[in-house]
């Protein structure tokens, strides 16, 4: 009775929309031309789609940002004192169509968690430098619009929080999430048999180099939609290890081969890093016959990669044979000592230098968004030069929003696992205890390797962390209110 009486409520508003829509249309098709009318168009469709099915808006934020294309070769509106991309109007479409949700919608109200407040705090401080940094005139507008769209990114979690308000559309937005990582790892196959001659995704195709050895034949690929197939990789073995449908089972065990050898090929020390603690923490946390699962999942993972790697060498011996010797290397370099003295860590050693100093100098709210934070560097620039770029994603926040924003980002991250960690183990199905305690161990697995990589500040990891963290409120919350109707129709 009530949702037929909020359907007659929203009847009225419904049909005023739909006239002034017209109405505006009509105009458009007289005074504007054409493109901004198609534009206009597709803004329309987008808004009606997006009110439907809100996880779709999701899905295309995370496909222009994450996957395969590059942020810079975006289509963008000019504003006259700067641009705004697609990817803008993506983001922000969603939250506006959320305000007027809450504003026009009986019954539709802010779901509140408890990151809420350090996320907007950490946002507020942030946008709060940035703004007394350009009146101060040490960052221009246009020099903060980039680290500020990367920061703009965390309100995916709100979105998540607030407009997956079902199962079937947390499933959607899950299952599209793991659909884009297998697209980008198959794409990061066929570069690599191609190599680095041609490139056809974006990001860095090079030919590995470690320390000074450069390797012939094996070609690093670090797409944007790296961050989708390390956290997809740390999600399957979970998800295999909880589940009990065979057909289910065979599918996602060959997926994870596909997007592990898709995180091999990014040659990333600190992903395996990350892979390593997430995995090894999933062993630790999960009950004894899931243990065995595991062990019994990876026995079959080894040798199937065996077989693959023999029939492989019988085609391609070299190629093959030079894809193990990579492999092997990278990973050696990570028990040895002397892996500290490579240049591109000794890069990281440089920038902190410069760091510190702006740090103590800047403490509480930090230089803003877009600040410079160093000068040109003879051991660190050689054709096009970022000032503002820091390989330590602790670092940059504490750089950019001081310990103020630091402490406040942290939080919103300590706040996160504390709830995942003390309630994953009560969500009665298994879908969705898997994905909590993935995304759990996968934000504990990149804490350490954001200091060497720079994940806080990439626009391709930013939106997918807020994504991750508001679904798993959204899967707290519903357990929740399945928990209350449960009581309810007990009592």
């Amino acid at each position: 009775m009530q949702r037929l009486f909020n359907r007659q409520a929203l009847l009225p508003l419904q049909v005023i929309i739909i006239c002034g829509i017209g109405a505006i249309i009509g105009l458009f098709a007289v005074w504007v031309p054409a493109y901004f009318l198609a534009l206009g168009l597709g803004a329309i469709v987008y808004i009606v789609v997006v009110w439907s099915w809100p996880e779709f808006a999701l899905l295309g934020l995370l496909l222009l940002l994450a996957t395969v294309f590059d942020e810079n070769s975006l289509p963008s509106v000019s504003i006259g004192i700067g641009h705004l991309l697609v990817s803008d109007f993506l983001l922000f479409i969603p939250i506006v169509i959320l305000l007027l949700r809450v504003a026009v919608e009986p019954g539709f109200s802010f779901n509140h968690t408890p990151l809420d407040t350090p996320l907007l705090a950490f946002y507020g401080v942030a946008m709060f430098a940035t703004i007394s940094a350009i009146i101060h005139g040490t960052v221009t507008f246009n020099q903060s619009l980039g680290e500020v769209r990367v920061v703009n990114l965390y309100l995916t979690f709100f979105v998540v929080t607030n407009l997956i308000r079902d199962d079937k559309h947390l499933r959607r937005l899950l299952n599209g999430i793991l659909a884009l990582s297998i697209f980008v790892a198959l794409m990061m196959i066929v570069q690599y048999f191609i190599g680095d001659i041609a490139q056809i995704l974006p990001g860095r195709v090079e030919t590995l180099l470690t320390g000074n050895t450069s390797a012939p034949g094996v070609t690093r690929i670090l797409p944007p939609g790296q961050s989708l197939v390390l956290v997809s990789f740390i999600t399957l073995p979970i998800l295999l290890i909880f589940e009990r449908k065979s057909s289910r089972f065979i599918t996602w065990f060959f997926l994870m081969l596909i997007i592990g050898f898709a995180v091999l090929v990014t040659f990333n020390r600190s992903f395996w890093v990350a892979l390593v603690i997430a995995l090894f923490l999933a062993i630790l946390l999960v009950s004894t016959p899931q243990k065995i699962r595991f062990i019994n999942i990876g026995i079959w993972s080894a040798v199937i990669a065996i077989i693959s790697i023999v029939l492989v060498f019988s085609f391609v011996g070299d190629q093959a044979r030079a894809f193990v010797d990579g492999v092997a290397t990278r990973f050696d370099t990570l028990l040895t000592f002397g892996t500290i003295n490579e240049g591109s860590l000794q890069y990281r050693v440089v920038e902190t230098g410069y760091a510190i100093p702006q740090i103590l100098s800047h403490p509480f709210i930090g230089l803003g968004l877009g600040a410079y934070y160093r000068s040109w560097d003879s051991r660190l620039d050689y054709g096009l030069t970022d000032f503002a770029y820091i390989h330590d994603g602790h670092l940059w926040t504490i750089l950019k929003t001081g310990l103020i924003g630091y402490l406040f980002y942290i939080s919103f991250l300590f706040i996160f696992l504390k709830r995942c960690l003390q309630y994953w183990r009560t969500i009665p199905d298994p879908f969705q205890k898997a994905i909590v305690l993935s995304f759990a161990i996968t934000i504990i697995g990149v804490l350490p390797a954001t200091i060497v990589n720079p994940i806080f500040e990439d626009s391709y990891w930013t939106p997918l962390i807020g994504i991750m963290m508001g679904t798993c409120e959204v899967i707290f919350r519903l357990n929740r209110e399945q928990n209350t109707v449960s009581l309810e129709s007990a009592t």
